[in-house]
């Protein structure tokens, strides 16, 4: 077992060379490249997502048809954040070939050859000022209201194999509110095995649905209480710490 020190949630314990990576201010989230560039990446997500789930990992999904019963209006999934390649490829399985982004650091694309083909596959650096936030605010209720669908990880750092939930961004819940469209919530926990790296169970609830008859900032804080209090459930079901986190 290991143990990880923290001083803050917002540490961060998966960090490249790139980690101070700037998004130029001109940025344009609307272009994410040419279409078969796009499709190219996004089949081989899928291939690698498939492979990943059956073959690379155990992982035991609960209630995966969820999502796809959620028919073609588009809806935004939360989830905790505590595995750096399976956070990258299981919402790739779980999506059902449907238009998938996810919202992620702009670090991500100063990773040579990666960082690029990401927003191939539907990868949205957060903005980094507040001329660049109204504009990619725009961009995720467009594409939720287009009928795709959007990943957000609103504990923001990976803590692989983190058994607990930790506090959520609450901005991250603007984005369901804006476009009117239901939220799901993704909890990956952890059970024993001999000798082995935990078996993931991941589990899908929801659909969670702003209340339209509160003021928006009211139903942001009801939907991540709502939201926040199911995947503190879920957490707890976990039997084995992998990595034990201590508080320094």
């Amino acid at each position: 077992m290991r143990t990880r020190v923290y001083h803050s949630f917002r540490d961060d314990f998966v960090t490249s060379r790139q980690q101070d990576w700037r998004l130029p201010s001109n940025y344009d989230w609307q272009d994410p490249g040419k279409p078969w560039q796009q499709r190219v990446v996004r089949t081989l997500a899928n291939i690698l997502s498939y492979s990943y789930c059956h073959f690379g990992r155990a992982i035991t999904f609960k209630n995966a048809w969820r999502l796809k019963a959620a028919g073609k209006q588009g809806f935004v999934v939360y989830g905790n954040h505590t595995q750096p390649t399976g956070d990258v490829l299981i919402p790739y399985y779980l999506g059902d070939h449907r238009t998938f982004n996810v919202l992620a650091s702009p670090a991500n694309l100063g990773v040579p050859i990666i960082g690029p083909l990401s927003v191939f596959g539907g990868a949205l650096p957060t903005p980094q000022s507040l001329h660049q936030l109204g504009r990619f605010n725009r961009m995720v209720v467009g594409k939720l209201r287009a009928g795709e669908w959007v990943m957000i990880y609103p504990e923001e750092h990976v803590w692989p194999y983190y058994t607990g939930i930790r506090p959520f961004n609450p901005g991250a819940f603007h984005f369901p509110v804006a476009a009117q469209v239901p939220a799901y919530c993704l909890t990956v926990t952890y059970r024993k095995r001999l000798l082995r790296r935990p078996r993931l169970v991941v589990y899908v609830d929801g659909p969670f649905t702003p209340d339209a008859s509160l003021p928006p900032k009211q139903q942001q804080r009801d939907l991540q209480r709502q939201i926040q209090t199911q995947m503190v459930k879920r957490a707890a079901t976990s039997n084995v710490q992998y990595v034990t986190y201590e508080e320094g």
